[in-house]
């Protein structure tokens, strides 16, 4: 079984390889309540900014493999 930890880790590279890339940064109290109010059930923020932004939010890879989804359902 793989930790999360290593999934997450795993994720991260399958995410640089696609292009994305990790943003920190601070925001404005009126960003932060925009965001609040516009994020969708199970979105992050930052896939809400990204599609408020760009008008909508780019797919990602998926963070799950197969083999662990194989596994859950066992």
């Amino acid at each position: 079984m793989t930790s999360n930890k290593e999934r997450l880790k795993k994720y991260r590279e399958k995410m640089k390889v696609a292009g994305f890339k990790r943003l920190s940064f601070y925001a404005a109290p009126e960003l932060v309540a925009l965001i609040s109010e516009e994020r969708m059930r199970a979105e992050c923020g930052g896939r809400t900014l990204e599609r408020l932004l760009l008008g909508k939010a780019a797919k990602r890879p998926d963070y799950y493999m197969k083999r662990d989804k194989l596994d859950e359902n066992s």
